[in-house]
Order: C-alpha cells, then structure tokens, then sequence
C-alpha cells in the first residue's frame, strides 16, 4: 500500500492527527554511575562519549495545535518496534485519546518502515508523510526532544528516577495528569479535542525487521555547538544528575543559580538578544569585551549553548542587564544607543527598554535652529522609573518609512530642543558607535549633562 501525501478533512472540518517522532534524543543519555543524564545545551555523540554517556531513542507522540505531547525513550542497542510505541502510547496516555484518523512522520520514518502504512490501514489509520517545509511538525521534533528532558521537573521531592523503566512510566503519569488539569489559557482546539471518546487500538505486530535505523536518527548534530568542558551535578532537590556546560553555582545564590542554569526560566538569550540586534558596534567587538567569540555568542542568543559566569555577568555588565529578582528575569537599568537596522528588532528592543509603551517621553529630536543630521533621525524615549535611550533611524530606511506609521508604541513625534542638546546627542551616538565600552558611560554623561532639559522636555509633552 503506498503512503498518502494527503488526506480529506471529516464533516466538521476538523480531523484526529498525532505526529510521530523517532530519533536519537539530544537531552537524555545514560550513564554507568550515574544513571539517567540530562543534557541542557546538546553535543554531538562524539562529545558526550567523553563523558561516558551512552545515547538513547526518542519516540514521540503529539497533537498538533495543543501542548499535548508523550515521549518514551528507549536504549540505542534494543529499540521498540513503532508498532509497540503506538500499541502503548494509544492504550495509555490518555491525551492521545486512543488512535487517530492520520499519523504524519517525516520522510526518513516513512522510508525506514515500509509495513507500516498497511498496519495501520488496518486499523483505520492513514499514514502521511510531512514536507520538508512543515513547521508544525518541525514543532513537534523540537517540542518531544525539549519535554524528555524537562521530564525531571514534575519529579520535585520525589526519589529521582535512574532507570528507563521508571522515567517512561514518571512520562506517562506526568503526561495523563496534565491532560486531567483544567488548561492554563484558552485554546479551542484542546477543546474541542477534550471532548473526544477514547478510541480503542491494537495493532498488529510482525514478524521480522520494522524499521531501520540510519544516520537520520541523529541529523540534529549539524546544528549543535562545539562542546567545551561539562560538569557533572546532582540536583539538590530532586535528585536528577545533569551534565552542565557551566560549573554549578555555589554561592548560594538561589536566584542566579535559577537564572543561568534553568532553561525554562532563564530569559538573558531572548533579552540579550534583542538589545545585540540593534547594538551600535559588531557583534565580533561585543564577543571581545566579555571574553568570548563572535560564534559562541551567536549560539548563546540562539539557545544552543551556555556562556560561563564571567562571560554571563560581563555581557549583562556591557548591556546595561540586571536580574530582577521579584520577576525572575532580567531588566535594563542603564542608558544606551540604539541602532534600528531593521523594524522587527527596532521594534522589540523599543518595547524592551519602553516597558511595552509605559514612557515618560518618546520623541524624535530636532535642532531648534541650523540644520538636523541628513543620515540619521534621533529617537530619544524613557520609561518611567528607567533611563533615557536613543534609538538611530538611518534616513530612507525601511524603519524610516515606519517611523510614523505606529511602529514603536507611544511615539510621540518630532520635538525641537535647543541646539545645544541636540549636537551633545549627536556626539555622544557617535562615540558609542565607535565603541562598545563607551556606550552606556557616554549616555549617563549625557542624562547627567542634561538631566533638567530631559526632565523640562518631558513636562512639556505632558501639560502640551
């Protein structure tokens, strides 16, 4: 029976689809001594075999459209048969609510596993094959990797897990209460399939080989960093033992320690990121002043690894970051410049820095007398309770044309100041264009020069 490349929507519209996952899992590996290892920041087999870690196979079952996802692992020498994994997933995880009408995996799976598609026709399955440019599926890949690994958390005060046995039945019961729990925020698809009957399935097993394993399994590695050193570390809460690309903390320091070494919690790469997007200087020059390299601190904004400490502490230092302690994440309490290379970026660090609009002022300046700057507009905005910041508009940019078209929330438009101020400002961005170091010193020279105009300007917006 040939695959299906597409299938037809039931009456209402709406059909029952899971996506199937199989490859080597990025996160969770085992270990002679140590048992069950999870890995935050993944490495190729290569780097882990350093550390004596031996990989594992990832199944993975999800809805898409839903946070709905289970995931069984499995060791590398012994894999489960696919009809196994759906026999178990669809008799035991209940959010999975049995079987479905379409099972769509990825091209490799399908090639690997020529009976499948009859197997599952059998029982009223069609098999579809996602293309290559399939987002959503995409989704599903990188959702099952992230939740085998963060299966440790439900696992709070409880005797951690150290084999597979028990984390796979820890990731059934964690999957089935969530699915019992009222959901954390409207989603009308979760709804609609919350109201669907369990549909019962036993699939037929066979004799001989399945499915073939291949180079597939584990094509993620393209995509990783280069390894540096790893530590291992049990969890002082639940037990479970990490390999961490930074030294655990010891300082006692519960808030840092939460921030730099929890992916789930930690906000600095989405934050940094945002402010890096429209920094004045290059990244290689950034990368420099915090000890690190141009690549190391592209994967460290992108999620694919960790800096250290230092590198961490410095990189908040040179961006104006500091941890908020009462929100968890980190906030800007420092002047800079800013240049708006393209909207989007603009946009976010604008709403980063303006506290999503909550501003004091946000103008753009004018000389009151002689002629403005002929290639670059002057943004000059403040939140309330933070410092003033400059955002750099080149002139018949993209931004540019934007500028006045609702593209930073709250913009107030052009404000004439005394000529004075104006040339101050346009020095100081010109220095922190040159260099990094100088950026946030050169504007708070610049706020206390000017600390009674800025507050003068801001009391005219407001009685104006």
């Amino acid at each position: 029976m040939p695959f299906v490349d597409e299938h037809e929507k039931d009456e209402s519209g709406r059909i029952r689809e899971h996506h199937l996952v199989i490859a080597m899992a990025k996160h969770v590996f085992t270990h002679a001594d140590h048992g069950l290892v999870f890995v935050r920041e993944a490495a190729s087999r290569e780097d882990m075999a350093a550390y004596d870690l031996t990989p594992l196979l990832l199944y993975g079952l999800s809805v898409p459209g839903t946070p709905l996802r289970w995931v069984m692992l499995a060791p590398l020498d012994r894999p489960a048969s696919i009809v196994s994994v759906l026999n178990e997933a669809w008799r035991r995880a209940a959010g999975l609510r049995g079987r479905p009408d379409v099972l769509k995996v990825g091209r490799h799976v399908a090639a690997s596993a020529a009976p499948l598609p009859e197997i599952l026709a059998a029982s009223e399955v069609r098999l579809v094959i996602a293309d290559r440019g399939d987002k959503e599926f995409s989704a599903s890949v990188r959702r099952c990797q992230e939740d085998a690994m963060w299966i440790s958390l439900p696992r709070r005060w409880i005797t951690p897990n150290t084999t597979l046995d028990q984390l796979n039945r820890c990731i059934t019961d964690s999957h089935n209460q969530s699915f019992r729990s009222p959901p954390s925020r409207p989603n009308a698809k979760l709804d609609w399939w919350r109201s669907l009957s369990h549909r019962s399935v036993d699939l037929r097993e066979i004799d001989g080989i399945e499915w073939r394993a291949g180079v597939w399994l584990h094509a993620w590695e393209k995509g990783v960093a280069p390894a540096g050193r790893r530590y291992f570390h049990t969890d002082t809460i639940d037990g479970a033992v990490w390999l961490l690309a930074t030294p655990p903390i010891l300082d006692g320091d519960e808030f840092q320690e939460t921030m730099s070494q929890d992916h789930e919690t930690d906000d600095l790469p989405e934050i940094a990121r945002a402010l890096v997007r429209c920094w004045p200087t290059p990244l290689g020059e950034l990368s420099r002043c915090i000890g690190s390299t141009a690549r190391a601190l592209e994967w460290f904004l992108d999620r694919k690894a960790a800096l250290d400490h230092q590198q961490r502490n410095r990189l908040c230092e040179f961006l104006g970051l500091e941890p908020d302690p009462d929100f968890r994440t980190y906030d800007s309490r420092a002047p800079c410049v800013l240049i708006a290379r393209k909207a989007n970026a603009a946009k976010e660090a604008y709403e980063l820095l303006s506290h999503g609009g909550d501003l004091v002022l946000s103008i753009e300046v004018l000389p009151v007398s002689g002629l403005p700057d002929p290639s670059r507009r002057y943004v000059v905005f403040q939140a309330y309770g933070a410092p003033l910041n400059i955002m750099l508009v080149a002139r018949g940019s993209v931004v540019d044309a934007k500028l006045t078209d609702g593209l930073f929330i709250n913009f107030q438009g052009a404000k004439l100041i005394p000529s004075a101020l104006y040339r101050d400002i346009v020095r100081t961005c010109a220095k922190s264009c040159e260099d990094s170091r100088s950026n946030i010193s050169g504007m708070k020279r610049l706020n206390d020069r000017h600390m009674n105009s800025f507050a003068a300007i801001a009391s005219d917006i407001e009685v104006g």
